[in-house]
């Protein structure tokens, strides 16, 4: 992984840690972990069309 992204993912983290509210922090997570749910989602998406093209 690009050290860039680790890092910026890293302050991410840290940041969400910082926040007070349980509840707040909570439902910030569940957030993140949605939008990347569906991010993968799409890249598997994207990985079987690729599959899929390559089999004709």
């Amino acid at each position: 992984m690009d050290v860039s992204f680790k890092q910026k993912i890293d302050q991410l983290v840290t940041e969400i840690s910082n926040i007070n509210s349980l509840t707040t922090k909570v439902e910030v997570l569940n957030y993140v972990m949605q939008q990347a749910d569906y991010m993968l989602w799409q890249l598997e998406d994207e990985q079987r069309i690729d599959e899929d093209s390559r089999d004709y």
